[in-house]
């Protein structure tokens, strides 16, 4: 058996301007301070990006109520600018396909919260609802996340796999080996890891992966 999960802020619908905005706008309401929206570059630290606005160290519950605020306010964005949104169809062309492969359990992280997973996901075409997922609100540490949709497969689907994959951005390569995953960036997953149907058969197009799961 074999985990593949793919992160949805670094790989999918990458941070963008909009990101950036609504955090902003998050900052403003919930610390009554303000940040540059285009220093918000990655949305994998909440907490980082609370310390560089207030130059403190936020609790719980500013955290908690920083991605309500965001979420509201990403969702304005996304519906004034719906022609903007960011995303890598390769890779969710790869989900869907991954999700029809024998042995291979598909999932889906962010460190935000679920409600902007499900927003972000539905701006970008792709149906998630019956994939496992985990996100910021599952663990405050990036291994955290990782850690809880190991857990969360384990008892959702009653095997252990063989292999972990996360597909991510740099900022998740510690989290990776921290759960020991086996870590690669979108671009190289893409080039080396692709799953093309050819004939109507799955065919896989590099050494990642195994024949032998047909």
């Amino acid at each position: 058996m074999k985990l593949v999960v793919f992160d949805l802020d670094t790989a999918l619908c990458q941070t963008s301007a909009m990101d950036g905005l609504a955090m902003a706008s998050a900052i403003k309401d919930v610390a009554k301070c303000r940040i540059e929206p285009e220093t918000v570059r990655e949305l994998h630290d909440f907490a980082s990006i609370w310390y560089r606005a207030t130059q403190r160290f936020p609790s719980a519950r500013d955290l908690v109520d920083l991605q309500e605020r965001f979420g509201f306010h990403l969702r304005r964005q996304f519906l004034i600018r719906p022609s903007v949104i960011p995303a890598n169809y390769g890779l969710i062309e790869q989900i869907n396909l991954l999700q029809h492969q024998k042995n291979t359990i598909v999932g889906l992280v962010s460190a935000t919260s679920a409600a902007v997973m499900l927003l972000k996901a539905h701006a970008i075409g792709l149906v998630c609802q019956t994939l496992p997922l985990a996100t910021g609100e599952d663990a405050d540490s990036l291994p955290g996340i990782l850690l809880t949709m190991q857990a969360r497969v384990r008892r959702s689907f009653g095997f252990n796999f063989e292999s972990c994959d996360l597909i991510a951005g740099l900022a998740w390569r510690g989290a990776a080996t921290a759960a020991q995953m086996n870590h690669y960036l979108p671009v190289d997953y893409l080039a080396s890891g692709s799953v093309q149907i050819r004939d109507g058969q799955f065919t896989r197009s590099s050494k990642l992966f195994s024949f032998a799961d047909y």
